[in-house]
């Protein structure tokens, strides 16, 4: 009998829009159904970008920020959905999902049931204060005491965690369908280098960082940043050798992607970056920000570096640029074909079947 899935989102987009495209579409011999959350702008296309034996239910109170009426609420809707049926698992996707969603399945004797992936552990944010991220710690021990599989998204996001006390946290690296290779033509030598990154413009992301360092460049005429998205923090990008694209459609991210000749990401947190690994699999060399993520990315200096601060991201950009960047790109490619779509899939069906109760985990080596 085919197994039913219910994935629980409660900010539907972004990266974790993007994961769960890749994992349900992966996964036809499931049902999926997602109970989702409208983020704001949300202007996805549901029906294009899934393909069938998926379910949609608007979560209608979902709310990505702590708000005790409506939390309350979400945690009703949830509840009633788990009361009509009987679904084999029950995927949370994020920390508010996360908890509530654990929450209503001890209420419902179904913790058995749970698994809860963190896209990005709650208590990584840098946009709030110390006391709220002292409170998401409390929150996801709680948590971790209700029942459920916990995991997080890359080994030092893990790391992180148990550091914190969520002891029982285990890992799957997120993983992206790897581009074909045949589609990506070694870039030939020329006289302008773009510094690409990709992702909406928000705290996240440190578009602040990205403005300083591209500032630093201004004067070099044959160096030019690209962010390729838009946000509520676009107005922080005011260097002006600095081009924003605007939203655009999968297909088209990635086609200004490979006009790119290295990726810069100067995010503050991360969970494992997606848009860090789509860069990857065109074979960009990387420069990546000292955070959860981005550290499992960085192997040995052999396809880029990790950097702390302005002074250092600008060292990083300078010493690459002294460096053959079709070489670091390969082995940019070399270690992103390790984390494909199809190795993440593997794990997550092992535990949709109830295989698999320690796991496999896809080391990042140099061999």
């Amino acid at each position: 009998m085919e197994k039913e899935i219910l994935h629980v989102v409660e900010s539907f987009g972004g990266g974790v829009y993007d994961f769960i495209v890749s994992l349900v579409n992966e996964l036809p011999e499931f049902k999926h159904t997602i109970l989702y959350g409208k983020r704001e702008n949300f202007k996805k296309n549901l029906e294009e970008d899934f393909k069938n034996n998926i379910n949609f239910i608007l979560w209608e109170n979902a709310h990505r920020e702590i708000n005790l009426k409506k939390d309350f609420l979400a945690g009703k809707e949830l509840y009633k959905i788990l009361s009509k049926k009987n679904y084999d698992k029950i995927h949370l996707h994020s920390s508010k999902a996360g908890f509530i969603g654990r929450v209503v399945g001890k209420l419902k004797n179904q913790t058995n049931k749970i698994i809860y992936t963190t896209h990005g552990i709650s208590f990584l944010r840098k946009d709030v204060s110390k006391i709220k991220n002292n409170l998401f710690i409390v929150l996801e021990k709680l948590g971790m005491y209700l029942g459920g599989e916990v995991i997080a998204c890359s080994k030092s996001e893990a790391d992180f965690m148990i550091e914190k006390g969520i002891k029982k946290t285990k890992y799957i690296f997120n993983g992206i369908n790897i581009l074909d290779i045949k589609d990506i033509k070694d870039k030939e030598k020329k006289d302008e280098i773009t510094i690409v990154t990709i992702g909406r413009i928000t705290e996240a992301k440190n578009p602040k960082l990205f403005n300083k360092i591209a500032k630093k460049f201004i004067e070099n005429k044959k160096i030019k940043f690209k962010w390729i998205g838009d946000g509520e923090l676009r107005e922080e990008l005011n260097s002006p050798n600095i081009k924003i694209t605007g939203w655009k459609e999968k297909r088209e991210v990635i086609e200004e992607a490979k006009e790119g000749d290295i990726y810069l990401s100067t995010s503050l947190w991360e969970g494992l970056p997606l848009s860090v690994l789509e860069g990857m699999s065109l074979k960009l060399p990387v420069i990546l920000s000292n955070c959860v993520g981005n550290i499992d990315l960085v192997k040995n200096n052999q396809n880029g570096y990790i950097f702390s601060g302005c002074d250092e991201g600008v060292r990083a950009i300078r010493s690459l640029l002294g460096e053959d960047l079709k070489v670091k790109g390969s082995e940019s490619r070399r270690i992103v074909e390790k984390l494909s779509v199809d190795n993440m899939k593997k794990e997550y069906r092992k535990y949709y079947l109830y295989e698999n109760k320690g796991m496999e985990n896809y080391e990042i080596s140099n061999s």
